[in-house]
């Protein structure tokens, strides 16, 4: 038997009466747990499977795999379901994390997803940060916790440190300044301004209780979000499902398929203010 806290993640129906969990637990690792008489009104510890439960879980493994004993709840982000838009990005951040993690099975003392992942989503639900700066938040802490932390310390060409105006780059994870240009063999850099690197440097290195602690204008908040989305799908190789419900639910007004992310110039273009 197992006992150890864990993040319900998302739920499928198996049969008439179980169900299937995904749980985040406290190792850094996703468990597929089977849980029977899950659509029991009565069934014991209901609340603890649902999804964005975050609860201890008593699992007994058989051969065909995880069986949940019993679970008791510790926190349900049930408010979550108050606005549509905040729970189709808590369901992109577990997608993320079921995609990521499942592929990266080789967690350290120091991953902290789950931390992340409950930080994350007690700031959506109380509505106390702004949905498009907890995505981009989530999106490069998540990577750094899984090791692939973005070069942001100095030009990749000349080691400037805090240039006006930089060029990040989604596939190498650095940036040039403007001065030295983007290399030619770069797809599609990101042209950015000072306080975006700022920021992106405060993600990956801020402590938990100092994460959340910024803001930014609407057009730089734009190019954090475009850098971390890019980034995420071209590291990780995905571009989950919930991404695009999210974008058509917090963006309705945009036609279909067309990106919804900030346009950065070209590195052709004039980098004047």
């Amino acid at each position: 038997m197992e006992i150890y806290r864990g993040l319900v993640l998302a739920e499928r129906s198996a049969g008439e009466r179980g169900k299937f969990i995904d749980v985040l637990t406290e190792h850094n690792t996703v468990r597929e747990i089977y849980v029977r008489g899950a659509k029991k009104n009565t069934s014991s510890g209901l609340s603890a499977t649902q999804l964005f439960s975050y609860a201890n879980f008593s699992i007994r493994k058989q051969q065909k795999g995880l069986y949940l004993d019993s679970a008791e709840p510790i926190r349900i982000f049930y408010r979550l379901r108050e606005s549509l838009s905040r729970l189709s990005l808590a369901m992109y951040f577990s997608e993320l994390v079921r995609l990521s993690v499942r592929e990266h099975q080789t967690p350290e003392e120091n991953c902290f997803v789950m931390r992340l992942m409950l930080n994350t989503l007690h700031y959506l639900e109380n509505g106390e940060r702004s949905e498009a700066l907890l995505k981009s938040i989530f999106e490069l802490r998540l990577m750094t916790e899984l090791g692939m932390m973005p070069d942001l310390l100095m030009c990749r060409s000349c080691g400037v440190f805090l240039p006006k105006r930089l060029y990040f780059s989604v596939e190498e994870g650095c940036f040039f300044c403007a001065d030295c240009g983007a290399p030619e063999n770069l797809r599609s850099p990101i042209l950015l301004r000072a306080p975006v690197l700022q920021a992106m440097r405060h993600i990956l290195f801020a402590d938990y209780n100092r994460l959340y602690q910024f803001q930014l204008g609407q057009e730089n908040l734009r190019a954090l979000g475009e850098c971390t989305e890019r980034f995420v799908q071209y590291h990780l190789s995905l571009k989950p499902r919930a991404l695009t419900f999210y974008q058509s639910v917090a963006h309705p007004s945009a036609p279909p398929n067309v990106c919804l992310l900030y346009t950065s110039p070209s590195p052709r273009d004039s980098t004047s203010s």
